[in-house]
């Protein structure tokens, strides 16, 4: 019997307790007195008692009744905040987004680009996740994310993803402010080679680049002394040592200007992919629409 319960039930069952008459109740929810009178009977024949005391001054509660109206009134706020909430993960301001994030994008992208979905939809839950390259696209493809930002790679890992560049993001090679380097108006690969190196583990794009720089010179690749992605690591370790570190150039020229690091006369080149946002199909939830788009006009704004 259950079954046949209606929110229109309880609609009426609202109307006349706080009307307390089934004809005033008709008056303000635009209905006949005689279906308001049908529709109670339907709920108390439903329930098995009685819901309403009638007398000829009107209607007032039972102690069934009293209880049901409570019940009723929660459930009806709740089914009004449900379809609300469905609204809005129908127009991606609602839900759940998880974003893998390589370090080349936390300087700044990220961040702006959170802060500006954070306006546009203050009740999505964000969930960001670090790791290495292979660790985030194997989370990916398991579907435990939505997305990947970093460099591409275009016919390596990236393979069977749908990849959609956003920007170039280029790196320099940074020293200590008062390394030995960092006074000279030209830098060599053999000037390099000789000092010590923090670099990210072979296989990503930025490691590759300095390698293959190396080797085409006919010189041994560095050996870093420590493989870290951190930026903030990285960062700390170049400042305090004679080490050598690569940095995206937002990052570099931030921290040059405050005279922490220093950005050595090296051109990397044009080498490394660009940057851009991995999915596991063109297809997304409107949350990740409504992300991507904010991500690119973050992106152009700041290309």
């Amino acid at each position: 019997m259950m079954s046949s319960l209606r929110t229109r039930h309880l609609e009426v069952l609202l109307a006349v307790a706080a009307a307390g008459s089934m004809q005033r109740a008709a008056q303000r929810i635009r209905l006949t007195q005689p279906a308001i009178s049908k529709l109670i009977g339907e709920v108390e024949a439903i329930f098995g008692t009685a819901l309403f005391e009638r007398s000829k001054r009107g209607v007032s509660l039972t102690e069934s009744g009293q209880t049901l109206v409570e019940r009723a009134q929660f459930l009806l706020n709740d089914l009004d905040r449900a379809q609300e909430e469905i609204a809005a993960i129908d127009s991606g301001t609602m839900g759940h987004l998880r974003i893998g994030a390589l370090p080349v994008i936390e300087s700044a992208i990220l961040p702006q680009s959170l802060l500006a979905l954070r306006k546009e939809a203050p009740a999505l839950r964000i969930q960001i996740e670090e790791g290495t390259r292979a660790a985030l696209l194997a989370s990916l493809r398991r579907g435990e994310l939505d997305c990947v930002i970093g460099r591409l790679d275009v016919g390596s890992d990236e393979a069977g993803l749908y990849c959609e560049t956003l920007l170039r993001l280029p790196v320099l090679v940074v020293s200590a402010s008062r390394h030995p380097l960092a006074r000279k108006k030209r830098v060599t690969l053999s000037d390099l080679a000789a000092f010590p190196w923090v670099l990210p583990r072979k296989g990503a794009p930025i490691r590759t680049v300095v390698d293959s720089l190396f080797v085409s010179a006919g010189l041994a690749a560095p050996v870093p002394l420590i493989e870290s992605t951190s930026i903030r690591l990285n960062y700390e370790l170049v400042r305090t040592s004679d080490m050598i570190g690569v940095m995206s150039e937002a990052a570099a020229t931030t921290y040059a200007a405050q005279r922490r690091l220093a950005i050595l006369p090296f051109d990397l080149g044009d080498r490394l992919p660009d940057v851009g946002v991995m999915m596991r199909s063109a297809r997304m939830s409107k949350a990740m629409a409504l992300f991507l788009r904010i991500l690119r006009k973050q992106c152009s704004a700041g290309a």
